[in-house]
């Protein structure tokens, strides 16, 4: 393998930067059209969110939005003779590498996304739940917040270091049980509960959901991926359907960690890696030089990015 794919989480990127984004780039906003078609919504609707937005129809229309842009500059990448010969991504970006590696097409992702938005609440029984972003020391072990000593809180998203003295992760579950471990934090550890998110994502409490949109999953067309799919779950490939159809069945109730990507694609033997699309930074431990492709500003330096995977590539040659 030579280079690779990151995709991020689901974001919700500042209009002015999405309004730059489909300025510059055709592919770009064909990709907006088409998924605005799934939205049942006009062009212009769909560009931007909307605040009187239902909350379940924000939350589905912005992975539409998310996964329409970066899918539109992946397209810009091809039309440039770039293309993945790996992938990966955490939450969000898992689905859209699934896409991208051709396992699914791109009008049946649409729809799930768009589908997602009808998952019923959980009822009034149901503790409320929520999720937390965590900053902490490097040294400092994630487990230290979720697991046995913490019921009710799961390690949701683990972006792993974001430079050599700190690290990053998300944890989800009951918000009480968060607002514990919140109570709990000892100094110099960071919490912050987002007040967007009401369900648990990435947890065991997520199986609702993943009985609501089995049916729908089980009922797309997938495909043998073309180029392999680095799980975000462990250090491991998906390399058919069935593989890809069951974390696409699954991986909401598991936790999705960016160390497994890097070191499969590292096993793969990518030679480089390019983070396209919002929601991901580079990798603080890098086994390959590891570019990003995320800003309307990248536009700028696209011919540098094009020249260094070229460069890579006829190196391999």
């Amino acid at each position: 393998m030579r280079v690779s794919f990151l995709f991020g989480g689901q974001v919700t990127v500042d209009a002015a930067v999405v309004r730059e984004f489909h300025h510059r780039s055709p592919a770009v906003r064909k990709a907006y059209a088409e998924a605005a078609v799934i939205a049942g919504l006009s062009e212009a609707e769909f560009l931007i969110a909307d605040e009187d937005e239902a909350s379940e129809d924000r939350h589905s229309r912005n992975a539409l939005r998310h996964t329409a842009l970066t899918l539109g500059l992946v397209d810009d990448l091809v039309e440039q003779g770039v293309e993945a010969d790996a992938v990966g991504g955490l939450s969000l970006g898992a689905l859209i590498a699934i896409c991208v590696a051709g396992a699914i097409e791109r009008h049946e992702l649409y729809a799930m996304l768009h589908h997602r938005r009808l998952v019923p609440p959980t009822g009034p029984d149901v503790p409320e739940q929520g999720m937390m972003l965590i900053g902490t020391a490097v040294a400092d072990r994630p487990e230290n917040y979720y697991g046995p000593d913490h019921p009710g809180v799961y390690l949701a998203v683990d972006t792993g270091p974001v430079d050599l003295e700190r690290r990053s992760f998300v944890v989800s579950g009951y918000r009480s049980s968060l607002n514990r471990v919140q109570a709990a934090a000892p100094d110099g550890v960071h919490m912050f509960l987002f007040p967007g998110y009401h369900g648990a994502f990435h947890s065991p409490l997520q199986q609702h959901a993943v009985d609501f949109m089995s049916p729908f999953i089980n009922a797309m067309t997938v495909r043998d991926p073309k180029v392999p799919i680095c799980s975000p779950v462990n250090s491991r490939t998906l390399s058919t359907a069935y593989e890809v159809r069951e974390f696409m069945l699954g991986h909401n109730l598991l936790p999705a960690r960016y160390e497994p990507l890097v070191e499969e694609m590292d096993n793969l033997g990518s030679q480089a890696a390019l983070v396209v699309g919002p929601g991901l930074p580079a990798p603080v431990v890098q086994p390959f030089p590891v570019e990003l492709f995320t800003q309307p500003s990248d536009f700028d330096r696209r011919a540098e990015l094009l020249e260094m995977l070229g460069g890579i590539r006829s190196e391999i040659v």
